[in-house]
């Protein structure tokens, strides 16, 4: 089973390790979290099922906790009403510490906040969120 996973991971681990390796995957395999497919004689691959995303990303942050991490942001930056966070930067730094299922809640909780008007957004040449009044007075 899975020759390139051999090759390339297991011949770093010594022969116990190997074993528990193997172990470790039977069980991922058995529990659903993930399935071993053997496209071609050159092909193998473990795929990731639903199950085990799931299982996975369960305890991941929800959309009201992404909303509080996007005004930490503007707190960090001693922000003021009227006072910008470029979208770009948001992506390149908070968004870079999210995992999948977070990513996908980052844009509902941008338009939770905007509905809150708390921020609100702009595209004029730099992509940003606007912090409000509303907002600077529920920041602090």
């Amino acid at each position: 089973m899975m020759r390139e996973l051999a090759y390339n991971y297991f011949s770093n681990l010594n022969p116990k390790q190997q074993d528990q390796a193997y172990e470790a995957i039977n069980s991922l395999i058995d529990k659903g979290f993930i399935t071993h497919e053997d496209q071609n004689k050159n092909m193998e691959c473990l795929r990731l099922t639903q199950l085990g995303y799931d299982n996975l990303y369960q305890n991941s942050r929800d959309v009201s906790d992404i909303e509080k991490m996007i005004m930490r942001e503007f707190e960090k930056q001693n922000s003021r009403p009227g006072n910008v966070l470029a979208i770009k930067n948001l992506n390149f730094g908070l968004v870079q510490n999210l995992n999948p299922v977070e990513i996908e809640r980052f844009e509902p909780a941008i338009n939770n906040l905007i509905d809150k008007e708390l921020i609100t957004y702009e595209k004029n040449g730099l992509e940003c969120i606007r912090l409000t009044e509303r907002g600077y007075e529920t920041l602090y």
